[in-house]
């Protein structure tokens, strides 16, 4: 049983990307929702230990013109900030002072699924990135504790992601970027 997101909303008709840039914090990991503070799922281990090694093989591979991120918003929109796991931007948007990158910098989204997002980042992230026009989504599950990442690729025709490819061992990809990383052991 997964207990219900908890929410705060502070500023009389909620809360914007600009109250985000200004430092708003509640005291809590939360996602900006339709003007709401939505605080997130606490992560397990093995969902940390799995973000952090793969952000940091990625960041070595990374080219000069993309930066990778972990843990950033997107704004969406004014009122919706959403926080992937990891995210590959522009370089121009990469400023020491950002919390909140737009949509049009953003490259890949990434979600690596706890008990606690399944659904989320299953079915509600992967509509919410590719409205926004993101070109490249990835989702992470656990088997027997080792990734495997689902990749997806947006369809300019359809506005949805089509499935690119299934990586279990061994990530090998050119997009958003040529990366060859193995997955094995990144959990643990």
């Amino acid at each position: 049983m997964t207990a219900e997101p908890h929410r705060i909303e502070t500023a009389p008709g909620g809360l914007t990307v600009a109250d985000l840039r200004a430092g708003y914090d509640p005291g809590f990991r939360f996602e900006l929702e339709d003007g709401v503070a939505v605080m997130m799922a606490s992560a397990t281990r093995w969902h940390n230990r799995v973000l952090r090694h793969l952000a940091v093989a990625m960041e070595a591979v990374c080219p000069p013109d993309m930066s990778v991120e972990m843990e950033q918003a997107i704004e969406i929109s004014d009122d919706f900030a959403p926080v992937p796991d990891i995210l590959v931007i522009d370089i121009a948007a990469a400023r020491p002072e950002a919390n909140v990158f737009p949509k049009s910098a953003v490259h890949l989204a990434v979600e690596i699924v706890s008990p606690g997002t399944r659904r989320k980042d299953r079915m509600i992230r992967p509509m919410d990135y590719a409205r926004a026009g993101i070109p490249f989504f990835w989702r992470i599950e656990a088997e027997d504790f080792e990734p495997v990442v689902y990749t997806y690729r947006l369809d300019e025709t359809t506005g949805q992601y089509s499935p690119i490819d299934v990586h279990r061992k061994s990530l090998r990809t050119d997009a958003p970027f040529e990366m060859d990383i193995e997955l094995m052991g990144l959990g643990s």
